[in-house]
């Protein structure tokens, strides 16, 4: 279930995207145009959106999307990801816990679907790690 999950995640996502380089006529990703060509905080075809930093949080119908992109690598947490359940009527239904998420996470790198990406250098010496999506034909 969870890669259905994340197909809908990521088809959401790239939808959304499409929508802003239709609108503002761009073949690029918008988290590397969003701040010459449009407000960083908007609304378009019925999601609202704040851009910020390397990423993104849109929200539809109270479904939170919240990602990271680098270039056109989509990026996320286990909670960023975890949110998207959590705010989806369907999939809150689940009530999964993080450790099966993150569990179930992990067995899609092992498909080599997903990569994980350690973040380091980050305030208070902290080390992050997230999810990028590797195989994106995978959710096609």
């Amino acid at each position: 279930m969870i890669e259905k999950i994340l197909t809908d995640y990521i088809t959401f996502i790239r939808s959304f995207e499409a929508l802003l380089k239709d609108k503002y006529q761009k073949d690029i990703n918008p988290c590397s145009f969003s701040i010459t060509f449009f407000e960083r905080i908007g609304s378009i075809d019925g999601i609202e959106y704040h851009f910020h930093g390397s990423g993104c949080t849109a929200k539809k119908d109270d479904v939170i999307y919240e990602y990271d992109i680098s270039v056109n690598v989509i990026k996320f947490s286990q909670w960023k990801f975890s949110e998207f359940i959590r705010t989806h009527p369907e999939y809150q239904k689940l009530n999964y816990s993080a450790d099966y998420i993150e569990y179930e996470l992990f067995q899609l790198i092992n498909k080599g679907v997903l990569e994980w990406e350690i973040i380091e250098g980050t305030p208070f010496g902290c080390v992050f790690k997230c999810y990028r999506v590797v195989q994106e034909s995978f959710f096609a």
